[in-house]
């Protein structure tokens, strides 16, 4: 039996117009989510897919709605997704075939808000789901056939359902499919309910691609701009994405790599949709190697060349990490996602466990001004109680109270040692107490202690 990851697009029932294009385009083998999805589709079925970022969903509906297409300015696909950039990168990729096959340039239409809906005849609509209910009164959609709800766990699940609820109405008319990477159990049932959905395409057989390596780096007392500046001076990508979890953290982090001189793009999900699309567009071009987001890109964005993923926090919801990660490691290529963390600061130790405890094999470094180190072994996981927790809130209280006294408006020579020299001294009173406490329980003798009292003072010096 010919394995499923080797199945040539030509085993399938498409037009010839379309494998020509495909062949065209360097496209020869299915991944395994094309090949389960795209002969179920083209027998006009309503699907739900489930499969890793960076593993070719969007062709899986792309190639079935094209393939049976026909120029008569009605709509006949609907794709429903969650943001804009989404829309604007699925709309490339509908277009790479449609203007091959004689299609008129309006014939792919992207609503982006209400701005936009004009007299264009388009045969595909490309559309966010809080814009679904309008577009039903400007296009005509007597003959729609199908319906593709991408990143459905965001459009269906995170305050569009009311929206959505048109989709049902009337069911016979369209088939729906439903494409994610992530949804559990009961959030399957609930779809397949929903949007009578019989047929279950999984082939998540990892959270994330294999060939996405995944690390952790302890920036210890650095602050994250000037720590990120450091990475990307000793790692060199050739493309970066750095996410940040809150908008206002995304703009001190932009201001701090601005004040050093590090030229970066902004993406987030407040701002226009016009920009958006230019800041992605940018960096898609090359025009700049770093681009500052929100989780807002993390799903289903497809850059090509990004070989790296930094994570200046972590995101409340482990499984947006994993999103993030997919960004990197696109159809098979090797990437490597990064987390800064600092290993003093408990939940910064805690929420890195809960991407661990999920079975990802990590990695360690330490970054230090200079250099980035890589650490032999696992990382070891330090006790989380609610103890260990107090003592960490102390010494980070205490670290930023050493930076602030060291730090000047003025940047002085030699300023980074002094902050760096006067948080070490502040980490090293700090085990030296929990060391001497310790020894006093266990009823020792504190004169082993005396080394690190002569490194105390001499760091005091």
């Amino acid at each position: 039996m010919e394995n499923i990851e080797e199945l040539p697009f030509g085993s399938t029932s498409l037009k010839k117009e379309v494998l020509d294009i495909l062949k065209e385009d360097g496209f020869s083998k299915m991944s395994p989510v094309q090949a389960k999805t795209i002969p179920l589709m083209i027998k006009n079925r309503n699907v739900l897919a489930l499969a890793p970022t960076g593993t070719g969903k969007t062709l899986s509906y792309v190639l079935p709605i094209v393939n049976d297409l026909v120029n008569n300015g009605h709509v006949q696909a609907v794709i429903i997704s969650p943001t804009v950039a989404l829309l604007d990168q699925i709309k490339t990729v509908f277009e790479e075939f449609t203007s091959k096959l004689g299609f008129p340039a309006d014939a792919i239409k992207a609503v982006y808000s209400n701005n936009d809906f004009n007299r264009a005849k388009p045969v595909v609509l490309l559309i966010t789901p809080s814009l679904y209910t309008a577009s039903l009164s400007h296009y005509p959609i007597n003959e729609l056939k199908r319906v593709i709800i991408d990143e459905g766990d965001m459009v269906v699940f995170d305050g569009f359902k009311e929206a959505l609820e048109a989709l049902k109405k009337p069911r016979d008319a369209k088939k729906i499919s439903f494409f994610s990477a992530s949804l559990n159990v009961q959030d399957i049932k609930r779809v397949k309910s929903s949007f009578l959905i019989n047929d279950v395409v999984d082939v998540r057989s990892t959270i994330t691609n294999k060939t996405v390596k995944h690390h952790i780096v302890n920036i210890r007392s650095l602050e994250k701009g000037e720590a990120l500046d450091l990475f990307l001076s000793e790692h060199k990508p050739f493309k970066a994405i750095a996410f940040v979890s809150k908008k206002d953290d995304l703009f001190v982090l932009a201001d701090s790599l601005k004040k050093i001189g590090r030229h970066a793009l902004l993406v987030h999900g407040g701002m226009d949709k016009r920009d958006i699309k230019n800041a992605i567009d940018r960096f898609r071009k090359d025009e700049e190697g770093l681009l500052l987001a929100s989780d807002y890109v993390s799903r289903g964005l497809d850059i090509p060349d990004v070989e790296c993923i930094i994570s200046i926090d972590l995101p409340s919801d482990s499984q947006y990490y994993f999103h993030r990660a997919g960004r990197a490691g696109r159809f098979s290529a090797p990437g490597d996602s990064f987390i800064f963390y600092n290993e003093d600061d408990s939940d910064s130790v805690k929420a890195v466990y809960n991407i661990a405890r999920r079975g990802t094999s990590l990695d360690s470094y330490i970054l230090s001004q200079g250099h980035l180190k890589k650490n032999k072994g696992p990382y070891e996981f330090r006790n989380l109680g609610k103890k260990d927790r107090a003592e960490s809130e102390k010494l980070q209280k205490q670290i930023r109270h050493a930076v602030n006294e060291n730090k000047s408006k003025k940047v002085k020579p030699n300023y980074k040692k002094k902050v760096a020299k006067a948080v070490d001294l502040v980490k090293l009173k700090h085990r030296k107490k929990i060391v001497l406490t310790n020894i006093a329980k266990s009823g020792g003798n504190a004169k082993d202690y005396h080394e690190d009292k002569r490194r105390t003072t001499k760091l005091k010096k």
